[in-house]
């Protein structure tokens, strides 16, 4: 049998049906227990001689997850958007919930349930019964792109807008592990074995394994990594394009005030971080924007600093205007840079080279934070969240924070 393999980056021949002797998914996936449903986002198939089970629900957990993002026009409406982030090793994706005239229950959903039984028996502490994830994205008609192996690192409750209709649903965070490749067999065998524990110590990736005793190891993580200009901004006449020219039409004072919200919104996006954030007075701030602290989560818990600025540009960032933010950062300090546009090729090289402690943010990282913030409804900037981002935003010392020196 010829080897059935999924490679990081590759796409792969998604037609739909058993009987296409070429399709990669379905008929890779087969087993005389059947394969998984040939459409929707979240796919999935059960063990079928000892599923564990969510002693919440009573619902079986899946041998494993097949979750895919839709990255192109579709013929069906989708209207919630995930965030695939290959340099912090991230993916946000939202679950099946959509809006129901018989007003359906979140956990209605078949993949939402079975999403929440995974995360139940993961808030147990039963890691060893944790299913694998397997994430595409559907670029083109009849293609999947693998995008990695992943575990489910937290699922929370959320709400988006359907046909103008608040409509609550789940929003997990996968977690990229650091696998090239997986095989296909492994999967099967994890529907078709009777001792799921035996099949991973067998056929599993080593990462896999160091999963399930709760050591992930993202790809990338924290990871510097050369990004071209089409990485950096959305493609034009995209909907991601028209919700970054709406943060470009902000005035300069509102755009800072803007990124400080942002800013605001990684707590949410990644669980467990602490943090504080305040923009400086307009004199005398020697360049830097705005200033704060992230906690790293207990028990480290320890406590760094970060100045940055924001910049409401259209043209590359170069080398000596990232160069000035460097040149204020501390000792122990952290640099966060903020750009509607993109950075050069150069400038990122630097950041590279001297292993300089700065987090580069282009126009597509600001349009995807708002998109794993909920910042987004219908293809807009929720106006609510941006008003308040902008009036509300404080322009002096919080209260118990400690300013951090920019001189």
């Amino acid at each position: 049998m010829a080897e059935r393999i999924w490679r990081v980056g590759q796409a792969y021949r998604d037609k739909g049906g058993l009987s296409f002797e070429d399709d990669e998914i379905l008929r890779w996936l087969n087993t005389e227990a059947g394969s998984i449903p040939n459409s929707g986002g979240i796919r999935f198939k059960d063990n079928v001689v000892s599923a564990p089970i969510d002693n919440e629900s009573g619902r079986n957990v899946p041998a494993y997850f097949v979750l895919v993002t839709r990255d192109m026009s579709a013929q069906h409406h989708n209207p919630w958007d995930d965030v695939v982030d290959e340099v912090s090793g991230n993916i946000i994706y939202w679950g099946d919930a959509k809006f129901s005239a018989r007003e359906k229950h979140y956990n209605d959903f078949r993949g939402n349930a079975r999403l929440e039984a995974a995360n139940n028996i993961r808030l147990e502490g039963r890691l060893d019964e944790m299913p694998p994830i397997l994430h595409f994205s559907k670029r083109q008609s009849g293609y999947l792109v693998f995008n990695g192996l992943c575990v489910l690192s937290d699922l929370r409750h959320a709400w988006f807008e359907d046909h103008g209709k608040p409509v609550k649903n789940l929003r997990a965070l996968l977690s990229i592990l650091d696998v090239e490749e997986v095989d296909v067999d492994w999967l099967n065998a994890r529907v078709t074995g009777a001792d799921t524990n035996a099949v991973d110590r067998k056929l599993a990736p080593k990462s896999w394994l160091r999963a399930r005793k709760g050591k992930i190891d993202r790809r990338h993580v924290w990871a510097s990594k050369i990004r071209r200009k089409e990485q950096q901004v959305p493609l034009s006449g995209s909907e991601d394009e028209a919700i970054l020219e709406e943060v470009r039409c902000l005035s300069p004072v509102a755009f800072e005030a803007f990124t400080v919200a942002l800013v605001n919104k990684l707590p949410e996006i990644m669980p467990g971080l602490e943090h504080k954030v305040t923009r400086t007075r307009r004199a005398g701030d020697h360049g830097i924007d705005f200033f704060g602290m992230f906690r790293l989560p207990y028990p480290i818990a320890y406590e760094i600093d970060f100045l940055g600025e924001a910049k409401r540009y259209r043209s590359p960032i170069t080398p000596d205007q990232v160069s000035r933010l460097v040149a204020r950062l501390g000792r122990g300090q952290y640099g966060l840079y903020f750009t509607t546009s993109f950075f050069s090729e150069q400038a990122q090289r630097e950041i590279e080279a001297d292993r300089y402690p700065v987090r580069l943010f282009s126009g597509q990282d600001i349009v995807n934070i708002l998109r794993a913030g909920d910042c987004i409804s219908e293809g807009q900037i929720r106006q609510d969240w941006l008003t308040l981002a902008i009036e509300d935003a404080p322009d002096h010392v919080s209260d118990g924070l400690k300013p951090v020196s920019i001189w």
